[in-house]
């Protein structure tokens, strides 16, 4: 995503939309017409791959999980990539579909920024490397447009 063609971005932002939205379809898919509904533990661009017309096809379901629509969740075993297993499945070990949703926000601050999550840069947002990036950046858009509240 922060590769660059002759100067430009490899993804403009259409493809971008296009690649979050497919993702997003995968997802939906997953959650609520599969039966059971699979909550997939660990979305991640690298498991979000693209065909030749930069469709995402979600991907890699090593970890997946098999719910009954009727429950809530599955207690399991924690697992999933260091950095991007949400705090409440991490101290729980309760995975749901919001696992998948909040490593789906992760996944978009990506293409949004072109910039890895865990990226972590001397003395650039020590205290949540891209994380913290988005907060301040969210508070500077508030400030100046003050019409959307992030965090």
């Amino acid at each position: 995503m922060s590769e660059c063609v002759n100067g430009e971005p490899a993804l403009d932002w259409p493809r971008r939309k296009r690649i979050a939205l497919g993702a997003s379809r995968g997802l939906l898919y997953l959650h609520e017409q599969c039966d059971p509904k699979i909550i997939h533990r660990d979305i991640k661009a690298s498991n979000i791959l693209l065909d030749e017309s930069l469709e995402a096809i979600v991907a890699d379901f090593g970890l997946a999980k098999l719910v009954d629509h009727e429950m809530s969740h599955v207690v399991t075993t924690v697992r999933g990539t260091v950095g991007r297993i949400p705090p409440e499945y991490f101290l729980s070990g309760h995975a749901s579909e919001k696992t998948d949703v909040f490593c789906f926000g992760l996944l978009l601050i990506e293409l949004i920024t072109g910039r890895e999550t865990l990226e972590l840069h001397q003395n650039e947002y020590q205290k949540g490397g891209i994380l913290e990036w988005v907060r301040v950046f969210a508070c500077t858009f508030k400030f100046k447009f003050g019409f959307f509240t992030f965090f």
